[in-house]
């Protein structure tokens, strides 16, 4: 009875599993034609508990310690510890499992069809297409089942608080709040937000949206029973219904985002981060709320700037008038890959792909479309 109980666990799991896909990660690091997939799963009580990487490479003598190592390299929120080839430690933001059990390694060609050789990570080739997963126990649950259903990764280093430009409020203490309006990866556009608020001492999750609804006119939320009924910015809006409703999270950057229950759950402090989303995705790489977030008069700017050769191959030439005192360029996922103050801007380095130019002058911002060939 036990053994058919944890069958029928294991293709429950690798049946949801089966929905996460290479295009669903965010968080990629490395550089060559052949494509790797890493998963940690921490099996605790921690939401979420399983995470995914990918890992870009050319080598064909390449380990699965090669991949982890690279993502360490690129994450500093993960610390690890490969002894001979077998992984010993891996902790990761407030996941940090004792050593007492053991790290179990999972690959196979796909997300749902991963087996437990358990040779681990200096012992397992990388070929192009292999996923290649850990999860963390010695129980019999997590010998028979796989990793869970990860979520995509985020970097902890994609936005920080040292980016924000007007805060809301006065203090010594200070907490960003990032809205999340949903990730529309078919249109290139990341419609998630951020404020920066200051306060003394502790402040709930609805004081913090009450101060920067207080003195942000194209903000507005309204709660009940300790949840967000609805919220808009500019045009943008989220009201809750029987598909759509907001998530409620905390952390302290990006990459640790954890899903809170209700309102209740969130009393913010100092560098403590606040995060809405409307959807399942928990919120991806913000812009500025008061300059990236674009109200009827900044749309109407836009024919001020004129933005060439577009597509580009090299460089982008920014002609306006007006005196020019930054400029952002986001790809397609939100991720700020560029900053300049020249108006001639080489972008050799970009890959091919949609890109979002943000030009901030004094007068305020607008965000342009560009097509690097």
């Amino acid at each position: 009875m036990r053994k058919i109980y944890f069958f029928f666990l294991l293709l429950c799991t690798q049946f949801f599993f089966a929905q996460f896909t290479e295009n669903d990660i965010k968080f990629w690091v490395g550089t060559g034609s052949k494509k790797a997939y890493f998963i940690a799963d921490f099996n605790d009580n921690n939401t979420p508990t399983s995470y995914a990487w990918g890992y870009r490479f050319d080598g064909d003598n390449l380990m699965a310690e090669d991949m982890i190592n690279a993502i360490v390299a690129a994450e500093p929120k993960i610390q690890t510890d490969i002894l001979s080839g077998y992984l010993y430690s891996f902790a990761y933001n407030h996941h940090t499992p004792s050593t007492d059990d053991s790290w179990i390694t999972w690959h196979g060609t796909s997300a749902e069809n991963m087996s437990n050789e358990n040779y681990g990570a200096g012992y397992t080739h990388l070929t192009d297409g292999l996923w290649f997963g850990i999860t963390y126990g010695s129980d019999v649950t997590s010998i028979d089942t796989p990793p869970s259903t990860p979520v995509p990764a985020y970097s902890s280093q994609w936005y920080t608080s040292s980016q924000i430009t007007n805060w809301i409020g006065t203090g010594n203490n200070k907490s960003l709040v990032v809205v999340d309006f949903g990730t529309h990866n078919s249109n290139g556009n990341a419609n998630s937000f951020v404020f920066g608020i200051k306060y003394n001492g502790s402040i709930t999750a609805e004081q913090a949206l009450q101060l920067i609804q207080s003195q942000v006119s194209y903000f507005n939320f309204t709660s009940s029973n300790n949840q967000i009924s609805n919220l808009s910015l500019n045009t943008f809006s989220g009201n809750n219904s029987a598909t759509e409703s907001w998530k409620l999270y905390t952390g302290k950057d990006l990459s640790s985002w954890q899903k809170k229950a209700d309102l209740s759950q969130i009393q913010l402090s100092n560098n403590t981060w606040l995060g809405l989303s409307f959807g399942d995705k928990s919120p991806f790489t913000p812009t500025e709320a008061s300059n990236a977030t674009l109200s009827v008069a900044s749309v109407n700017k836009k024919a001020s700037f004129n933005i060439y050769p577009n597509p580009t191959s090299d460089f982008i030439q920014i002609d306006t008038l007006e005196n020019i005192v930054e400029i952002n360029i986001y790809s397609s996922l939100g991720q700020k890959v560029m900053t300049s103050q020249a108006t001639k801007i080489n972008v050799k380095s970009l890959n091919a792909g949609v890109y979002w130019v943000e030009i901030k002058t004094k007068n305020g911002a607008t965000v342009h479309k560009i097509v690097k060939k």
